[in-house]
Protein backbone atom coordinates (compact mmCIF):
# COMPACT_ATOMS: atom_id res chain seq x y z
CA UNK A 1 0.00 0.00 0.00
CA UNK A 2 1.57 2.85 -1.44
CA UNK A 3 1.22 6.92 -1.81
CA UNK A 4 -0.92 7.65 -4.96
CA UNK A 5 0.87 11.24 -5.59
CA UNK A 6 -2.16 12.57 -7.76
CA UNK A 7 -4.65 15.11 -5.94
CA UNK A 8 -7.83 13.72 -8.09
CA UNK A 9 -10.40 11.47 -8.15
CA UNK A 10 -12.02 9.76 -11.31
CA UNK A 11 -14.53 12.18 -12.63
CA UNK A 12 -17.09 9.47 -13.26
CA UNK A 13 -19.66 9.44 -10.56
CA UNK A 14 -22.87 7.76 -9.88
CA UNK A 15 -26.56 9.07 -11.42
CA UNK A 16 -28.99 10.44 -9.44
CA UNK A 17 -31.07 7.24 -9.80
CA UNK A 18 -28.52 4.61 -9.28
CA UNK A 19 -27.18 6.68 -5.99
CA UNK A 20 -30.87 6.20 -4.97
CA UNK A 21 -31.69 3.06 -5.65
CA UNK A 22 -28.65 2.15 -3.14
CA UNK A 23 -30.37 4.15 -0.47
CA UNK A 24 -33.04 1.33 -0.53
CA UNK A 25 -30.55 -1.30 -0.04
CA UNK A 26 -27.11 -0.47 1.12
CA UNK A 27 -26.11 0.44 5.29
CA UNK A 28 -25.44 4.14 5.26
CA UNK A 29 -23.56 6.07 7.89
CA UNK A 30 -24.52 9.07 9.55
CA UNK A 31 -22.51 12.41 9.40
CA UNK A 32 -21.83 11.35 13.52
CA UNK A 33 -19.05 9.53 14.51
CA UNK A 34 -20.54 6.12 15.36
CA UNK A 35 -23.13 4.39 12.78
CA UNK A 36 -26.00 2.39 12.14
CA UNK A 37 -25.39 -1.07 11.00
CA UNK A 38 -29.00 -2.21 11.16
CA UNK A 39 -29.20 -2.91 7.11
CA UNK A 40 -25.65 -4.30 7.04
CA UNK A 41 -25.90 -8.31 5.82
CA UNK A 42 -22.55 -9.21 6.39
CA UNK A 43 -20.37 -9.09 9.64
CA UNK A 44 -16.93 -10.49 9.90
CA UNK A 45 -15.81 -13.97 11.16
CA UNK A 46 -12.77 -14.45 13.19
CA UNK A 47 -9.94 -13.89 10.62
CA UNK A 48 -7.15 -13.70 13.43
CA UNK A 49 -8.10 -17.38 14.18
CA UNK A 50 -7.25 -18.61 10.65
CA UNK A 51 -4.05 -16.82 9.59
CA UNK A 52 -2.06 -19.97 9.27
CA UNK A 53 -0.65 -20.27 5.83
CA UNK A 54 -1.34 -16.75 4.81
CA UNK A 55 1.22 -15.41 2.76
CA UNK A 56 1.95 -12.22 3.64
CA UNK A 57 4.04 -10.97 1.01
CA UNK A 58 1.76 -11.41 -1.55
CA UNK A 59 -0.96 -8.71 -0.83
CA UNK A 60 -3.53 -9.77 -3.83
CA UNK A 61 -3.45 -13.09 -2.68
CA UNK A 62 -3.67 -12.91 0.69
CA UNK A 63 -7.32 -11.02 0.03
CA UNK A 64 -7.93 -14.53 -1.46
CA UNK A 65 -7.79 -16.44 1.48
CA UNK A 66 -11.03 -15.37 2.79
CA UNK A 67 -14.50 -14.14 0.83
CA UNK A 68 -15.06 -10.25 1.10
CA UNK A 69 -18.09 -11.41 3.07
CA UNK A 70 -15.97 -12.94 5.73
CA UNK A 71 -14.06 -10.13 5.90
CA UNK A 72 -16.49 -7.92 6.84
CA UNK A 73 -17.21 -5.84 3.50
CA UNK A 74 -20.66 -4.60 2.72
CA UNK A 75 -20.18 -4.03 -1.28
CA UNK A 76 -18.46 -5.40 -4.30
CA UNK A 77 -14.73 -4.34 -3.93
CA UNK A 78 -11.26 -5.87 -5.40
CA UNK A 79 -7.32 -5.71 -5.45
CA UNK A 80 -5.57 -4.52 -8.22
CA UNK A 81 -1.78 -3.70 -8.97
CA UNK A 82 -0.76 0.08 -9.78
CA UNK A 83 2.47 1.88 -9.98
CA UNK A 84 2.31 2.69 -6.81
CA UNK A 85 1.40 -0.88 -5.03
CA UNK A 86 -1.70 -2.78 -4.72
CA UNK A 87 -4.93 -0.57 -4.60
CA UNK A 88 -8.71 -1.35 -3.90
CA UNK A 89 -11.26 -0.71 -6.45
CA UNK A 90 -15.47 -0.46 -6.23
CA UNK A 91 -16.98 -3.55 -8.51
CA UNK A 92 -20.42 -1.65 -7.61
CA UNK A 93 -21.40 1.98 -8.25
CA UNK A 94 -21.26 2.94 -4.14
CA UNK A 95 -23.31 5.97 -3.21
CA UNK A 96 -21.71 8.48 -0.31
CA UNK A 97 -22.62 7.43 3.07
CA UNK A 98 -22.84 3.67 1.86
CA UNK A 99 -20.91 1.30 5.08
CA UNK A 100 -18.05 -0.10 2.70
CA UNK A 101 -16.86 -2.25 5.75
CA UNK A 102 -17.31 -3.64 9.03
CA UNK A 103 -14.04 -3.95 11.20
CA UNK A 104 -14.55 -6.29 14.79
CA UNK A 105 -11.89 -6.18 17.37
CA UNK A 106 -10.44 -9.33 17.75
CA UNK A 107 -12.33 -10.77 14.28
CA UNK A 108 -10.90 -8.44 11.22
CA UNK A 109 -9.52 -5.32 13.51
CA UNK A 110 -6.32 -5.67 15.88
CA UNK A 111 -5.50 -2.17 17.76
CA UNK A 112 -1.99 -2.24 18.78
CA UNK A 113 -1.17 -0.51 21.61
CA UNK A 114 2.48 -1.26 23.07
CA UNK A 115 5.49 -2.46 21.02
CA UNK A 116 4.70 -5.99 22.69
CA UNK A 117 1.46 -6.06 20.65
CA UNK A 118 3.27 -5.77 17.55
CA UNK A 119 5.83 -7.91 18.39
CA UNK A 120 2.68 -10.63 19.65
CA UNK A 121 1.05 -10.41 15.84
CA UNK A 122 4.74 -10.58 14.34
CA UNK A 123 6.26 -13.30 16.20
CA UNK A 124 6.43 -16.48 13.83
CA UNK A 125 9.65 -18.76 12.90
CA UNK A 126 8.40 -18.41 9.51
CA UNK A 127 6.97 -15.37 8.76
CA UNK A 128 8.18 -12.83 11.22
CA UNK A 129 9.76 -10.49 7.91
CA UNK A 130 7.21 -10.25 6.09
CA UNK A 131 4.80 -9.59 8.61
CA UNK A 132 6.55 -7.03 9.61
CA UNK A 133 6.00 -5.68 6.43
CA UNK A 134 2.67 -5.73 6.83
CA UNK A 135 2.71 -3.77 9.16
CA UNK A 136 4.80 -1.26 7.92
CA UNK A 137 2.27 -1.13 5.35
CA UNK A 138 -1.03 -1.64 7.33
CA UNK A 139 -0.81 0.23 10.41
CA UNK A 140 -2.71 3.29 10.50
CA UNK A 141 -3.68 5.62 13.64
CA UNK A 142 -7.74 6.69 13.80
CA UNK A 143 -9.27 9.38 15.98
CA UNK A 144 -12.72 9.07 16.87
CA UNK A 145 -13.30 12.70 18.69
CA UNK A 146 -12.80 16.19 17.58
CA UNK A 147 -12.54 15.80 13.80
CA UNK A 148 -14.75 16.69 11.03
CA UNK A 149 -16.95 14.77 9.00
CA UNK A 150 -14.58 13.72 6.56
CA UNK A 151 -12.51 12.82 9.42
CA UNK A 152 -9.82 15.70 10.32
CA UNK A 153 -8.95 17.04 13.12
CA UNK A 154 -10.36 20.06 14.09
CA UNK A 155 -8.31 23.14 14.70
CA UNK A 156 -8.94 23.26 18.60
CA UNK A 157 -8.34 19.81 18.81
CA UNK A 158 -6.41 18.89 22.13
CA UNK A 159 -6.83 15.27 22.68
CA UNK A 160 -2.92 13.92 22.26
CA UNK A 161 -1.59 11.30 19.63
CA UNK A 162 -1.91 8.54 22.68
CA UNK A 163 -5.53 9.17 22.69
CA UNK A 164 -5.78 7.45 19.17
CA UNK A 165 -6.96 4.10 17.86
CA UNK A 166 -3.76 2.24 16.53
CA UNK A 167 -4.33 -0.89 14.64
CA UNK A 168 -4.70 -2.87 11.55
CA UNK A 169 -7.41 -4.42 9.30
CA UNK A 170 -6.65 -8.03 8.98
CA UNK A 171 -6.28 -8.54 5.87
CA UNK A 172 -5.45 -4.76 5.49
CA UNK A 173 -7.92 -2.58 2.92
CA UNK A 174 -5.39 -1.67 0.55
CA UNK A 175 -5.95 2.18 0.36
CA UNK A 176 -3.37 4.32 -1.23
CA UNK A 177 -3.05 7.24 -0.13
CA UNK A 178 -4.91 10.25 -1.95
CA UNK A 179 -4.71 14.33 -0.61
CA UNK A 180 -8.29 14.28 -1.78
CA UNK A 181 -9.83 10.57 -0.06
CA UNK A 182 -13.42 9.11 -1.19
CA UNK A 183 -13.26 6.92 2.50
CA UNK A 184 -13.64 8.15 6.14
CA UNK A 185 -13.25 6.06 9.03
CA UNK A 186 -16.13 5.95 11.57
CA UNK A 187 -16.75 4.54 15.23
CA UNK A 188 -18.87 1.46 15.70
CA UNK A 189 -21.98 2.13 18.35
CA UNK A 190 -19.50 0.46 21.36
CA UNK A 191 -17.22 2.41 20.21
CA UNK A 192 -13.57 1.70 18.88
CA UNK A 193 -13.13 -1.15 21.67
CA UNK A 194 -16.04 -2.94 19.86
CA UNK A 195 -14.81 -1.68 16.32
CA UNK A 196 -14.56 0.81 13.44
CA UNK A 197 -16.43 0.98 10.28
CA UNK A 198 -15.02 2.13 6.42
CA UNK A 199 -17.79 4.73 5.21
CA UNK A 200 -17.97 6.15 1.05
CA UNK A 201 -17.26 10.20 1.68
CA UNK A 202 -18.75 10.48 -1.85
CA UNK A 203 -20.71 8.76 -4.81
CA UNK A 204 -17.75 6.15 -6.21
CA UNK A 205 -18.62 4.70 -9.59
CA UNK A 206 -18.05 0.42 -10.32
CA UNK A 207 -14.03 0.85 -11.40
CA UNK A 208 -12.70 3.70 -9.43
CA UNK A 209 -10.29 3.17 -6.69
CA UNK A 210 -10.90 3.80 -3.07
CA UNK A 211 -8.29 6.19 -1.30
CA UNK A 212 -7.40 7.16 2.15
CA UNK A 213 -5.31 10.32 3.23
CA UNK A 214 -2.78 9.51 5.48
CA UNK A 215 -2.59 12.53 7.03
CA UNK A 216 -5.54 11.50 9.03
CA UNK A 217 -4.01 8.92 10.86
CA UNK A 218 -2.12 11.76 12.90
CA UNK A 219 0.95 11.67 14.37
CA UNK A 220 2.43 8.12 15.36
CA UNK A 221 3.27 8.17 19.43
CA UNK A 222 6.46 8.01 20.61
CA UNK A 223 6.45 3.99 21.59
CA UNK A 224 5.38 3.32 17.51
CA UNK A 225 8.13 5.63 16.33
CA UNK A 226 10.67 3.45 18.63
CA UNK A 227 9.23 0.34 17.02
CA UNK A 228 10.02 1.80 13.43
CA UNK A 229 13.58 3.44 14.51
CA UNK A 230 14.65 -0.10 15.99
CA UNK A 231 13.11 -2.15 12.82
CA UNK A 232 14.11 0.35 10.40
CA UNK A 233 11.38 0.82 8.88
CA UNK A 234 8.46 3.22 7.55
CA UNK A 235 5.04 3.99 9.20
CA UNK A 236 2.22 5.62 7.15
CA UNK A 237 2.51 8.68 9.52
CA UNK A 238 3.67 12.09 9.36
CA UNK A 239 7.64 11.92 10.49
CA UNK A 240 7.95 7.92 9.82
CA UNK A 241 8.01 8.47 5.95
CA UNK A 242 9.11 10.75 3.21
CA UNK A 243 5.42 11.79 1.88
CA UNK A 244 3.12 12.01 4.70
CA UNK A 245 3.12 16.03 5.88
CA UNK A 246 2.36 17.16 9.32
CA UNK A 247 -0.90 17.56 9.22
CA UNK A 248 -0.22 20.61 12.09
CA UNK A 249 2.40 22.51 10.34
Amino acid sequence: MRIFPLCFLSSRTTSRATAAAYHAHRCFASTSTSVDESDCRHFPIRVLDHMDGADWDNRIALQAKWTNEEKGWQVGVEWKHTPFGVGLFATDDIAEGTILRIGQNGHNLMQFQSIQDIEEFCRHPEDYPARLRYVSDYLWGFSWQNTDAQGYDLPDDTSSVEDRFMGMWVPGNGLNHNLVPNTVYRTRKGGTQEGIVLVALCDVAAGDELFDDYRRHGRAPEWLKEFAREKQVSLNFAECNDFVVDPSS
